[in-house]
C-alpha cells in the first residue's frame, strides 16, 4: 500500500516537470509542423470544368493573372486546382545535443543522422504523424531550421504514456 502511493507521488511528480518542461513557460520552443500540400482548392483565377476535373482554361474575370481564353491558366497549369501547405506552431521541448537525447524504446536504434529530438504531449501525435516537416521558430537561443521525421513517434512516461519522443533528421 506505502509502496503504490510513493509510485503515484513519483508519477505525478515527473508527469508535473515534464508537463511544465514542454509549456510555453518552460524550456519548449516554438516549432511550426508543416502538412503535405493535400489541400486542393479551386483556382482563384479559372474557371474549373467538373466533368473533367481540369479547368476550362478560361479566365474567370477576377482572379490575379488574366489571360488569353484556350491558353494554360498561369496559377494552377491548367489543373484547375491548386495545393495549399498548411502548418500550425506548436511547444515542443527540442534537444539538439545528441549527448542528451533519450534512448527510450526500439525506434531509436539504427536511425542515421539524428539530429534532433523532440519531448511533447501524446496530444499532438496526430499532428507529427501526418505532418512532412518541422521547422525550429528562430529566436535568441535557436536558429531556424528545418527537420524531417526519423522514425515513428515513441509514446513514452512512467506507465502512462503521457508524451511523445520523435527523432528528426535535416533533409
Amino acid at each position: 500500500m506505502f509502496h503504490n502511493i510513493i509510485t503515484k507521488q513519483f508519477k505525478q511528480i515527473y508527469n508535473d516537470m515534464i508537463d511544465h518542461l514542454i509549456s510555453k513557460e518552460g524550456l519548449s520552443t516554438s516549432c511550426k509542423l508543416i502538412f503535405d500540400g493535400t489541400n486542393n482548392k479551386l483556382c482563384p483565377n479559372c474557371i474549373y470544368d467538373p466533368i473533367n476535373q481540369k479547368s476550362f482554361n478560361k479566365y474567370n474575370g477576377t482572379g490575379p493573372v488574366s489571360f488569353a481564353d484556350g491558353s494554360v491558366c498561369p496559377a494552377c497549369l491548367g489543373f484547375g486546382k491548386t495545393q495549399t501547405t498548411s502548418d500550425i506552431v506548436v511547444n515542443l521541448a527540442l534537444i539538439l545535443d545528441s549527448k542528451y537525447w533519450l534512448n527510450w524504446g526500439p525506434n531509436h536504434v539504427n536511425i542515421p543522422n539524428i539530429a534532433a529530438q523532440t519531448i511533447c504531449d501524446i496530444s499532438l501525435l496526430p499532428n507529427i504523424l501526418s505532418c512532412k516537416n518541422m521547422v525550429v521558430v528562430e529566436t535568441e537561443s535557436f536558429v531556424s531550421a528545418t527537420y524531417s521525421k526519423a522514425g515513428f513517434p515513441t509514446p513514452i512516461g512512467l506507465g502512462d504514456k503521457k508524451y511523445i519522443l520523435t527523432n528528426w533528421t535535416q533533409p
